[in-house]
């Protein structure tokens, strides 16, 4: 008999708008790739906000929920003033003001008309969904995506970290397994929460066979419009590429393009349904990432191309090892540059860290090694 999971995630993976989608669309694949039923769980407010439509794979998603944080209001109905009326004496969710007593009932409402052998949540401030005492008997797992405390730190320096991690741990240790995907964020979380912490990276098919063709872009970077991107490519633009030689072709593709004037030899591509081309048809991928915490998704997808990387410090965090992996690093603009121009003007260099980097890939990103992981997990 088939297996079935309940896959929550508050965003449409499907809608290729950024890192954190892709991610979910990727493990999700390997779940029906192990022979999974899947039923997924959004959040109807988010996918408003989003302009994210239901369309979904029906070959890797069977059915598609969205939850409500409060009820329609209609005067006659009890559940809205059951809602309305909670909010007299119950304060918000402090870290996650979704996640009412309405949304919970209507995640446990979808979980009681199907038998789960296994729920999967998306983030440590959904973890309040399993709270219903008729799930304390079905496998919990969380997929951290981030170190939360860490990320919401970097936005908001007056967190309070000690209160806002204590409640981080505490959500997580209510899952029989904790997904991490840095295997700095993997350490961390362990020292607190034991063996149940199981790391596993971000995966991808390999993209490698045509990877060499006549190549159309000297440079490409793949952002999101989160603070994050739109600081990096902002320096990127003041501190490297003033430092460029004219002639440079590069393409950005994101959100992130809202944010960016248009320079000569920069072709800027709000949204593309798909990435393959344009990774096939660039010879370097750059992520100047400044700030922002957890392994960088658009990094591992340029590497399951064979791109190589030219990237600040942050672009490698939570790489199993620093060297040897396809990427070159550094905070200095002059370095920066002095990296780039290695590449594109020495063919041998540029042929080792490609190759390093599809070596790199291969040990750690591929499916593969994903499918094994989740099968311990799992089965």
């Amino acid at each position: 008999m088939t297996k079935k999971i309940l896959f929550f995630f508050p965003e449409n993976p499907f809608s290729n708008r950024a890192g954190n989608t892709t991610r979910a669309k990727t493990t999700l694949t390997v779940l029906k790739k192990m022979g999974y039923q899947i039923d997924l769980v959004g959040v109807s407010e988010i996918y408003k906000s989003q302009n994210d439509t239901t369309d979904i794979d029906k070959d890797i998603v069977d059915h598609l929920f969205l939850i409500k944080h409060r009820p329609l209001k209609v005067k006659t109905s009890s559940e809205y003033w059951k809602h309305k009326i909670s909010k007299f004496y119950k304060k918000p969710n402090e870290y996650n003001h979704l996640l009412t007593d309405f949304a919970r009932k209507e995640f446990a409402d979808i979980f009681h008309k199907e038998k789960y052998d296994a729920i999967i949540i998306n983030y440590e401030f959904w973890a309040g969904l399993v709270d219903h005492e008729s799930m304390k008997n079905t496998l919990k797992i969380i997929d951290t995506h981030d170190w939360i405390t860490l990320n919401e730190f970097y936005k908001n320096r007056s967190l309070d970290i000690g209160k806002r991690f204590n409640e981080e741990i505490r959500n997580l240790s209510k899952f029989d397994k904790i997904i991490t995907i840095s295997e700095d964020e993997h350490l961390v979380f362990k020292r607190f929460l034991g063996e149940k912490v199981i790391n596993i990276s971000p995966s991808f098919p390999s993209h490698f066979e045509k990877n060499d063709r006549v190549k159309k872009y000297d440079l490409i970077f793949v952002g999101s419009e989160n603070i994050f991107n739109i600081q990096s490519i902002q320096w990127f633009f003041d501190h490297v590429y003033p430092l460029l030689p004219s002639g440079i072709n590069i393409v950005i593709i994101g959100r992130v393009c809202k944010h960016i004037e248009k320079r000569e030899g920069v072709t800027l591509i709000e949204f593309i349904e798909s990435l393959e081309e344009e990774y096939h048809q660039s010879k370097i991928a750059i992520c100047p990432m400044l700030e922002g915490t957890g392994i960088k998704i658009k990094v591992i997808e340029a590497l399951s191309y064979g791109l190589p990387v030219v990237g600040t410090e942050r672009a490698i965090d939570g790489f199993p090892s620093k060297t040897s992996n396809g990427c070159l690093v550094s905070d200095h603009p002059e370095f920066f540059r002095d990296q780039i121009m290695s590449l594109l003007q020495d063919q041998s260099y540029y042929q080792d860290i490609k190759t390093q980097a599809k070596a790199y890939f291969k040990n750690n990103f591929s499916e593969e090694k994903a499918i094994e992981k989740w099968k311990k997990i799992l089965h």
